[in-house]
């Protein structure tokens, strides 16, 4: 039987890119480790979710990109295997993919946002400037 000291619970890092100094450590969901990003669009000034899954060993993989609109860095159409989904003005696109290293850039314009579970942290809050943030997955099996 394991003991309370042996199983570690998995966990989401959130750390500087470049100096690698540990910004937040947060509990992921047991069974099923997720999480979110959600972010204002920087021409379109719509809301962009993306939700991630964390599987083993600790791999990241975007699973869904919920967003409005046509612009930059969204998708237009979905790629092989991939499912484009429209719901009025709302678009989701479901995928599997593997993303790694996870590196954002929390710029306050575009009120970049964790959340995981009910918790929602604003990152551009984590970052003094508008440094790179690195997110990993630790004791996720």
């Amino acid at each position: 039987a394991a003991t309370a000291q042996s199983v570690a619970a998995c966990e989401l890092v959130l750390s500087g890119h470049r100096d690698g100094a540990e910004r937040l450590r947060v509990a992921l969901p047991l069974g099923a480790p997720n999480f979110e990003i959600r972010f204002i669009h920087s021409v379109l000034g719509t809301a962009v979710v993306d939700r991630y899954e964390v599987r083993e060993p600790g791999r990241m993989h975007l699973v869904e990109e919920q967003f409005s609109g046509d612009g930059y860095g969204l998708p237009a159409a979905a790629a092989s295997g991939e499912t484009l989904i429209q719901d009025g003005e709302l678009k989701r696109l479901r995928l599997d993919r593997l993303v790694h290293p996870l590196v954002v850039r929390p710029l306050r314009a575009q009120h970049m946002q964790l959340r995981v579970g009910e918790r929602t942290w604003l990152l551009a809050d984590l970052s003094a400037s508008t440094a790179a943030i690195e997110l990993s997955a630790h004791a996720c099996r």
